[in-house]
């Protein structure tokens, strides 16, 4: 189930470095409550497709596309970009102010986000005490 969940992550986030350590904690938090049953579905519908070039289109219609599939698809992604759950995966009826869980500290410092956007997690700095107070040596002066 992992190198499924895994491979479909891939897929739906668009990258390929992914840690299988996260993935096993991500894939306990969905398998752990009402997610299960449209993960399980939407990992049967992935293993249904064939790999190779078309992956990616058919993940997009098969399981994006799916009305049924859709909130778990995002889930996945909302998950690792961000270590969050969303509560309700109801996209056709959200609730009025959704609720969210959040993951550990790890989860959230690996979030995906902070690799794309180039920064480090607020509470994270990576550096000593003051290194703000100076310019970055990788920024363009």
């Amino acid at each position: 189930m992992l190198d499924d969940f895994m491979a479909l992550s891939r897929v739906l986030t668009g990258v390929n470095e992914l840690d299988d350590d996260l993935g096993r904690q991500y894939l306990s938090r969905l398998n752990g409550g009402s997610f299960q049953p449209a993960l399980q579905k939407a990992l049967d519908q992935f293993r249904k497709l064939r790999k190779g070039a078309t992956l990616v289109q058919q993940v997009k219609d098969k399981i994006v596309g799916a009305d049924d599939l859709r909130g778990i698809a995002c889930q996945i992604v909302l998950l690792w970009y961000t270590s969050l759950v969303q509560d309700n995966l109801d996209l056709q009826h959200p609730p009025p102010s959704p609720s969210f869980s959040y993951g550990t500290q790890q989860q959230y410092f690996s979030g995906l986000v902070w690799r794309v956007i180039g920064a480090h997690p607020p509470g994270l700095s990576g550096g000593y005490f003051g290194h703000w107070r100076y310019r970055p040596e990788n920024e363009p002066k």
